[in-house]
């Protein structure tokens, strides 16, 4: 599971604050704003606001969703 900036923005945080925060990190800014970083290195970290952002990225897991795909009849299975 990975954060991103979209979990913090949730939780108010500001962008400078943060950009800041990943200076001189195994990860960096643009990791966090593109793909995102591991949730377990954000708690590994011992950071109180680095592990609710894990938090919150582990709450936001998007909802899966089941298709159904009609078969030849029109039914779906």
């Amino acid at each position: 599971m990975r954060a991103k900036l979209e979990h913090a923005r949730r939780l108010g945080y500001c962008a400078r604050g943060m950009r800041r925060w990943f200076e001189g990190r195994q990860y960096t800014w643009a990791d966090f704003i593109g793909p995102g970083v591991p949730v377990e290195w954000l708690r590994a970290t011992g950071d109180a606001m680095a592990q609710a952002v894990a938090d919150e990225a582990e709450r936001a897991k998007p909802n899966q969703r089941i298709t159904t795909v009609p078969t030849i009849n029109g039914d779906t299975p």
